[in-house]
C-alpha cells in the first residue's frame, strides 16, 4: 500500500479579516495555527482516507507578520510516513493585495496519527517520494521523526506516563 506525495498535496488561500487580527491589525498566531492544522488534516485525510488526530507540531516559527487584508497562501504535503503516522510539511506565505509583494511567513511540521473506530492507531499507506526535492524532504524527515520519538519517550518518562 503506497501513495505518491502529489496525491494528497493541498493548496489553500484565505484573506485575513478583522476578526482574525489582534490590536495591531496582525493575524493572531493561534488563528494561523488553526488554519495550518486544518490544511494539514485535509492532507492527512487524503493520504490515508481514515480518521486522523494531530500528534505534534514541530519547528513552528512566525517569520513575518501577516496584516489585515493580506492573502494567506498555505501549502501542505506529506513528507514522511511510519506505520500509522504522517509528517506533513506546511508552508505559509502572505501577499499584500495592494502591492502584490509576497513574504515567507511560516513553516512547520505537523504529525498526524491515523486512528480506527476505537481510537487506536491504524495502518496507513507508505509515502513514495519521486522527485529529488521530495526525496531530500523524506531524508530530512527521518531525522525529525527519530527526534520526535526520543522527545516523546523523555516526556512520558518525566511525566511518569
Amino acid at each position: 500500500m503506497e501513495k505518491r506525495v502529489s496525491e494528497s498535496e493541498v493548496n489553500s488561500e484565505i484573506i485575513v479579516l478583522p476578526e482574525d487580527t489582534n490590536m495591531f491589525s496582525d493575524l493572531y498566531g493561534g488563528r494561523l495555527v488553526e488554519w495550518m492544522d486544518n490544511i494539514g488534516s485535509i492532507t492527512a485525510f487524503k493520504h490515508c482516507r481514515k480518521k486522523v488526530v494531530t500528534g505534534s507540531i514541530d519547528s513552528l516559527f512566525f517569520l513575518s507578520p501577516i496584516k489585515l487584508g493580506y492573502i494567506v497562501h498555505l501549502h501542505s504535503m506529506v513528507t514522511y510516513t511510519t506505520k500509522s503516522t504522517m509528517e506533513i510539511e506546511i508552508d505559509v506565505s502572505s501577499e499584500n493585495v495592494e502591492t502584490g509583494n509576497k513574504s515567507v511567513t511560516t513553516r512547520a511540521f505537523f504529525t498526524y496519527v491515523a486512528i480506527d473506530e476505537n481510537g487506536h492507531a491504524s495502518e496507513i499507506p507508505e509515502i513514495i517520494p519521486e522527485t529529488s526535492d521530495e526525496k531530500a524532504r523524506f531524508e530530512e524527515a527521518i531525522k525529525r521523526s527519530e527526534y520526535r520519538l526520543n522527545s516523546l519517550k523523555n516526556i512520558r518518562k518525566d511525566l511518569k506516563i
